[in-house]
């Protein structure tokens, strides 16, 4: 009735999260979420939001304002959204991941029927590795993606960006799971400041009898650790440099994970699953 302030009629609502990005192709790839999410439920509202405050500084001083996970989950709860779904565009529960986490288990202790703001809750989904199941999952994607262009004498090394800090011990298995997916042993997986690194992937070239070796970010959104920590010319621990320095052939693909429709397909299914598993966003 008018004048009774009527609540909004929700369907709930989708954040979206990466971790930021001031590239064309890594916005594609929020963008990309974003309308497979509309897609998926079309009532919902769908939003976004981006992790690093140095990134959303940048965007904001050319203009556009690009609000932090905490700021757009309370925005959509203020807008009478009792129902949130947060899907990061994240590979690994990292610390990303888990900083996101502290904050949706802090708004969700003032949910319920009785909490201080009186919503349904806030879910996260998983981010793109977490079960068994989501490493084969990728694995599968992985192998297909590239299997085809690889040539005969040459090995794919997929390094992960420093962004995914704690996560060394998905690395260790993603790679185990690789092997028992790609039997030729030509997907080598490492990390940027990490375990595995440089040093480790090395010695596993050695035993590979390889000498010509592609470089690709094991990330989901394109950023500036493809052009510094993988290829960067003027980074003296690049693993481009590295790698070159014990006489491999090394060319670099920078295309991220995220821009492979695979890959966010993937995403759009743990989505569907964090909603399902609580009734969200009918």
């Amino acid at each position: 009735m008018k004048g009774h302030g009527n609540k909004l009629e929700s369907h709930g609502a989708v954040l979206v999260v990466a971790m930021g990005t001031t590239r064309k192709e890594g916005r594609e790839v929020v963008e990309k979420c974003m309308e497979l999410a509309k897609q998926a439920y079309p009532k919902a509202e769908v939003d976004f939001a981006f992790n690093y405050e140095a990134v959303r500084l940048v965007l904001k001083e050319g203009g556009e304002e690009v609000l932090s996970p905490l700021a757009a989950m309370t925005r959509l709860l203020d807008k009478g959204h009792s129902q949130v779904v947060v899907l990061p565009i994240y590979l690994t529960p990292g610390m990303g991941y888990h900083e996101l986490y502290r904050i949706i288990s802090s708004l969700n202790d003032l949910a319920g029927a009785h909490g201080a703001v009186g919503f349904d809750g806030i879910l996260v989904a998983r981010p793109l590795l977490m079960r068994t199941e989501d490493y084969f999952e990728v694995a599968e994607a992985v192998n297909g993606i590239y299997r085809k262009s690889l040539s005969d004498d040459e090995v794919l090394i997929l390094v992960a960006p420093t962004s995914e800090g704690g996560a060394d011990t998905s690395l260790c298995q993603m790679q185990m799971v690789m092997d028992d997916v790609c039997q030729s042993g030509k997907v080598v997986i490492g990390g940027f400041g990490g375990y595995p690194g440089v040093d480790k992937v090395v010695r596993r070239l050695g035993h590979m009898s390889a000498k010509k070796v592609r470089l690709a970010p094991f990330a989901l959104v394109s950023g500036i650790h493809a052009s510094l920590e993988i290829s960067g010319d003027t980074n003296p621990d690049s693993w481009k440099k590295a790698l070159e320095s014990k006489g491999y052939a090394v060319s670099v693909d920078e295309k991220a994970l995220g821009e492979y429709d695979e890959i966010v397909n993937i995403f759009v299914g743990r989505l569907k699953d964090a909603a399902g598993s609580h009734g969200f966003l009918k």
